[in-house]
């Protein structure tokens, strides 16, 4: 019996051991730590990193621990897919890539990945085009531009009573360039009329519309917080009064809080907590936030944290090639919103939360529009 034990002990020890020294699954995280993006993206990498802690603590994958890989990303796209070839280089085996908050960045970084034959989850570039870009094992975890801009002419017609409105943006970015073209197609398609369509630069003087004034409402298409205000103050220096709407990029609270600029400002974003069927119930949530390591999770955290729990799952099938697992696997009850891809898109259904900027903490409400335009 002792010699048994004894056997069976250092058996029990070696698997131990064996399991212990088996290389980690690694999952590459290319998310902006400096630059105009980081805003963004850094709560994003925080939730990325919680459910690397969360998914440890339940098991890894297969008995084998997991691994964030991260390195330094500007906030640009050359650095983007730098950062995806850094991490592929030293470690060929990266399980998948999950990141980025800004299309033309994972435009960017999604094809180098793709090169490597790896999968790539954004967790917040919301071009609904990306899928088709960069090619299969391409997906979103987020919603598209063409459902939180139609949600916010949805918004403004119904809420705000407007049927004028002048549209600016910045031409610059794939990002901007998009949300004005379906915000102008489903403000149009709604009963609404677009009086002037104007491409500007932050930080230059802006040649604004005689009559801007008369409008109901500007819907502004700029990059972050900060080219908002910018744009804000000019505006409002112009005599516009009126509201201004904006996209997620907006979604930048310490920049609002207690901030004059903010009044009469709103934004599309990211549900969080999403309500409606299918999201993650109040233990998740609460697991989440309690896990969560990184100040107060929003939109964006929860964005990432989803999306690598995304990754995380396909991997744990074994049922065929991941991004088969990942298109055709069961839904995921998401912290903001229910993600599963249906019919072969890669782009996830998921409400939409209209934020008014002087109140940055907590939603005016989440809607899901009724008619949005083809990507």
């Amino acid at each position: 019996m002792t010699i048994m034990f004894s056997l069976f002990a250092a058996a029990s020890l070696a698997a131990a051991t064996s399991l212990a020294a088996a290389d980690p699954v690694r999952i590459g995280a290319i998310y902006c730590d400096s630059g105009e993006l980081a805003p963004l993206d850094l709560p994003s990498l925080a939730g990325a990193r919680t459910a690397v802690a969360l998914g440890n603590q339940s098991g890894g994958i297969g008995g084998r621990k997991m691994e964030l890989i991260h390195v330094p990303t500007g906030s640009s796209a050359e650095s983007a897919a730098a950062s995806v070839r850094t991490i592929l280089k030293k470690y060929p085996d990266v399980a998948g890539f999950v990141g980025l908050s800004d299309s033309g960045m994972a435009l960017a970084a999604g094809r180098e990945a793709r090169r490597a034959e790896k999968v790539f989850i954004t967790s917040g570039a919301t071009s609904p085009l990306l899928p088709k870009q960069v090619g299969a094992g391409f997906f979103l975890a987020c919603f598209g531009d063409n459902v939180q801009a139609a949600a916010a002419a949805e918004w403004l017609l119904q809420s705000k009573g407007a049927r004028r409105a002048a549209l600016l943006y910045d031409p610059r970015r794939i990002y901007t360039r998009l949300l004005q073209r379906y915000f102008r197609a489903a403000f149009e398609q709604g009963g609404g009329q677009i009086t002037d369509r104007v491409a500007i630069h932050p930080d230059k003087a802006l040649q604004l519309p005689q009559g801007l004034a008369d409008n109901d409402a500007v819907f502004l298409a700029v990059e972050t917080a900060s080219d908002a205000m910018t744009v804000m103050a000019k505006l409002r220096a112009a005599g516009f009064r009126g509201p201004v709407v904006g996209g997620d990029g907006y979604d930048n609270p310490s920049a609002w809080r207690g901030k004059a600029l903010a009044r009469d400002v709103f934004f599309t974003t990211h549900a969080f907590p999403a309500a409606g069927p299918g999201a993650a119930g109040p233990a998740a949530l609460s697991a989440f936030r309690v896990a969560f390591r990184g100040g107060v999770p929003g939109a964006f955290s929860g964005l990432g944290y989803d999306a690598t729990r995304l990754l995380i799952a396909a991997l744990r099938s074994v049922e065929g090639k991941l991004t088969a697992r990942l298109q055709d696997g069961p839904a995921l009850a998401g912290v903001t919103g229910r993600i599963v891809y249906a019919a072969g898109s890669r782009v996830p259904a998921k409400p939409v939360a209209i934020y008014d900027a002087a109140r940055p903490d907590r939603p005016l409400l989440q809607l899901t529009p009724a008619a949005v335009p083809a990507p």
